[in-house]
């Protein structure tokens, strides 16, 4: 779904916004940094994201808007279904990486969130 472009231009963006809503439709927006993207689905890592693991709980359907200004104002708005794992090879693969490259000492890796992508659209401005 994602084009090699893209997944670079997510990766060097300046703004993720990250939103849940939980059963009620209440929405929820985050900023965030992907721990991985790929073709198909993107991977977020939770440190401190309380409210919107219970809203993903709750109503698996997530958006995540990716602003590019350098790009001008690039902006990718992309659908999906989201999943939370605390087990798991790839749990323990991104948990081992963020704690040991990314993260202070006292940030602990507590789940993953793995989104396979159902929508993309691209826009300028």
């Amino acid at each position: 779904m994602l084009t090699e472009i893209q997944i670079e231009n997510i990766k060097s963006a300046e703004k993720i916004i990250f939103s849940t809503s939980d059963k009620n439709n209440q929405p929820r927006s985050i900023w965030v940094v992907p721990s991985r993207i790929e073709k198909n689905r993107i991977i977020l890592s939770n440190i401190q994201m309380d409210k919107s693991i219970k809203n993903i709980q709750e109503n698996p359907k997530c958006f995540i808007n990716v602003l590019i200004p350098e790009q001008d104002d690039l902006q990718y708005k992309i659908e999906g279904d989201a999943k939370i794992y605390q087990e798991g090879k790839l749990f323990e693969e991104i948990k081992n990486f963020e704690e040991s490259e990314n993260l202070p000492p006292e940030l602990k890796v507590k789940s993953i969130i793995i989104i396979e992508l159902t929508s993309f659209e691209q826009s300028n401005g």
